[in-house]
């Protein structure tokens, strides 16, 4: 049994309780059953947002998750790109040292057979 069929139930003994009552006392009864409904509906409908529920719930809540799917994919990416980008400087960085600390003159970097010179001696050597 729901809390619906428990209500008519139980407003369906109270409608039988009244018949042996006097006719005067169940029309004061039903006066002040219909002044409580009407004042019931009256606050109901000063608290209440009507439709705001579906609203949240059927077409603000699927659009936040696509929003916030988005933000995440967004910082994911963001996140990545900055993380690429200071292993890129830090790689850069020790290159340049090295380079910078080496006793080679200025003029072998310049030098175009340098580079050739440099693959060649960093490829691995046959043993």
């Amino acid at each position: 049994m729901t809390e619906l069929d428990l209500g008519y139930r139980v407003a369906h003994r109270l409608d039988l309780g009244t018949e042996n009552l006097p006719r005067e006392t169940r029309e004061r009864l039903f006066a002040a059953r219909q002044q409580a409904l009407a004042h019931h509906r009256r606050a109901s409908a000063l608290f209440s947002l009507p439709g705001f529920g579906h609203l949240a719930v059927d077409v603000l809540l699927p659009q936040a998750r696509a929003l916030l799917a988005i933000i995440v994919l967004v910082a994911g990416v963001a996140g990545s790109y900055y993380w690429n980008s200071s292993q890129q400087v830090a790689e850069n960085e020790e290159v340049d040292s090295a380079l910078l600390s080496g006793d080679l003159p200025i003029n072998a970097y310049l030098d175009h057979g340098f580079d050739t010179w440099l693959k060649a001696s960093s490829a691995p050597q046959p043993q």
